[in-house]
C-alpha cells in the first residue's frame, strides 16, 4: 500500500492544488459579489450556473477522456477553469460571470473526473477502501483550506481570483510531467431516474433534496454572513465550519445507520437539519453562537449525502453499483441548480435569514417523506457497510469507493 501512494502521490499533489484553488474561488465569489452590489437572485443564478455546469461536465468529459485521454483532457479543463476564474477579476459584470460559472463548473466536474479515475486504476481490493480514504481527506484539507485562505486576502481586490488561476495552471505541472501510465477511459454507465426511484425513492428524493439544500447554502453561506456582519475571517470560517462538522459526524452517524433501519438516521439526521435551520434564520449572530449554530447545520446537511448513497445501495445489485451513485450525483446535481434560485428570491423577499427557511423546508420535508416510507417498505434484507462521502465530487468517486469491489468482482 505504501508503494502505491508513492506511486500515486502525484495524483494527490495535483488534487490538493487544484481543490485549494477550488475553495478559494468557491468563497470569493459569492463574497465579491456581494461588495459589488449584485442581487440576491443573481448571486443564486451564479450558484445553478456553476451546478449546470458540473452536470454538463459529467457528461461531456468522458467522452474527452476516451477521444484524447487523461492527461489532454486534464490540460482541457484546467486551462478552462484558470482562465475563467481570472476573468472573473477582469470583468466584474454579472452576465459574464454567470457564463464564467458554467465553465468552472464544467471544468471542476472534469478535473474531478481525471483524477478520480486515475486514482481508480490503481485501485485493488485490497487497497481501494484506503486510497479512498486518503483521497477524501487530501479533498476535504484542500477545500477548506481554500475557504479559510480568504481570511489572507482582500475580496474586494483581483487577487484571490489570480492566486485561484494561478493554482489551477499549476495543477496542470504534476500531471504533465508525470511518467505514470494514463489508464483506460472509463466504462460507460447510465441508470434511468424512473428506475433509480423505484429502486429506492427515499434515495433519489435525499439526493435531490441534498442538492438543493447544500447548493443553496454553499451558494449564498458567504451573503448571509456578510449580510449578518461577519468579518472576512469570521466568513471564513462560518462557511468552513460547516463542511467540516459535516465530515466529522459522517463517521459515527454512517456507523449507526449500519446497526438500525438506515432511512431512520436519514430521517432524525433531515430532522435536526431542519431544526438547525430554523435556528439559524431566528437566532444567528456573529461571534461564537452563530459558529455554533452553522456546525449543528453542517452536521446534518454534509453527513446525509453519504447516508443516502449507501441506503440507495442498499437495494441495488453490486454491479449496478456506479450506476447507482452516478444517478444520485445527477440527481445532487439538479437539486444543486434549483437550490441557490429558490432560496436566492426567499433571500431577497425575506431578508438573508430566507436562506435558512428554504434549507428547513427541504429538510423538513425530507425527513416527512422518510418517515412516511418507513411505513411502506421493510428494511434491505442486507446492507452494505457505510463509506464516508465528504460530499460529492464526479461519477469517478462511485468507481474508486471501496464497495466497488463486489461489483467488479460480479462482472468479472
Amino acid at each position: 500500500m505504501h508503494r502505491t501512494l508513492t506511486q500515486i502521490s502525484v495524483l494527490f499533489i495535483t488534487t490538493m492544488v487544484a481543490y485549494v484553488a477550488a475553495g478559494q474561488q468557491g468563497i470569493v465569489v459569492p463574497v465579491r459579489a456581494g461588495l459589488e452590489g449584485f442581487s440576491d437572485v443573481v448571486i443564486g443564478l451564479f450558484g445553478t450556473a456553476y451546478a449546470l455546469g458540473f452536470v454538463i461536465g459529467c457528461y461531456v468529459v468522458p467522452w474527452s477522456l476516451r477521444r484524447v485521454g487523461h492527461i489532454r483532457t486534464f490540460g482541457v479543463v484546467a486551462s478552462i477553469a484558470a482562465s475563467s476564474i481570472l476573468l472573473h477579476g477582469l470583468l466584474v459584470y454579472p452576465e459574464v460571470w454567470l457564463v464564467l460559472r458554467l465553465g468552472v463548473g464544467f471544468a471542476i466536474a472534469g478535473a474531478a473526473m481525471v483524477i478520480e479515475s486515475w486514482l481508480n486504476s490503481y485501485a485493488t481490493n485490497d487497497n481501494r477502501g484506503s486510497l479512498f480514504s486518503v483521497y477524501m481527506v487530501v479533498y476535504l484539507v484542500a477545500v477548506t483550506g481554500g475557504q479559510m485562505s480568504l481570511i489572507a486576502f482582500d475580496p474586494a481586490q483581483i487577487t484571490m481570483f489570480v492566486v485561484a488561476g494561478m493554482l489551477f495552471s499549476l495543477a496542470l505541472l504534476p500531471t504533465s510531467l508525470t511518467r505514470l501510465a494514463a489508464p483506460a477511459p472509463p466504462p460507460r454507465s447510465a441508470l434511468n431516474l424512473r428506475v433509480l426511484y423505484r429502486l429506492s425513492p427515499v434515495g433519489a428524493v435525499g439526493a435531490l433534496a441534498v442538492g438543493l439544500s447544500n447548493g443553496a447554502f454553499g451558494t449564498l453561506a458567504a451573503v448571509f454572513a456578510q449580510d449578518m456582519g461577519f468579518s472576512t475571517a469570521g466568513i471564513a470560517i462560518f462557511v468552513s465550519l460547516a463542511l467540516v462538522a459535516g465530515a466529522v459526524a459522517q463517521w459515527p452517524l454512517g456507523r449507526l445507520s449500519d446497526l438500525i433501519d438506515r432511512r431512520l438516521v436519514i430521517a432524525g439526521g433531515a430532522a435536526l437539519g431542519a431544526c438547525a435551520a430554523i435556528a439559524m434564520a431566528v437566532w444567528a449572530v456573529p461571534g461564537v453562537r452563530g459558529y455554533v449554530l452553522v456546525a449543528g447545520f453542517g452536521v446534518a446537511a454534509y453527513s446525509l449525502y453519504g447516508l443516502v448513497v449507501a441506503h440507495a445501495n442498499d437495494y441495488a445489485k453490486p454491479e449496478d453499483f456506479v450506476a447507482v451513485s452516478g444517478g444520485l450525483l445527477l440527481l445532487f446535481g439538479i437539486g444543486s441548480a434549483i437550490g441557490p434560485l429558490v432560496a436566492s428570491v426567499l433571500f431577497d423577499v425575506l431578508s438573508a435569514r430566507g436562506l435558512f427557511v428554504f434549507t428547513a423546508c427541504v429538510h423538513g420535508l425530507l425527513s416527512a417523506f422518510t418517515l412516511y416510507r418507513i411505513g411502506q417498505r421493510t428494511p434491505a434484507a442486507e446492507k452494505d457497510e457505510f463509506v464516508a462521502f465528504a460530499r460529492p465530487t464526479s461519477p469517478g468517486a462511485a468507481a474508486l469507493d471501496p464497495r466497488a469491489d463486489e461489483a467488479a468482482a460480479t462482472q468479472d
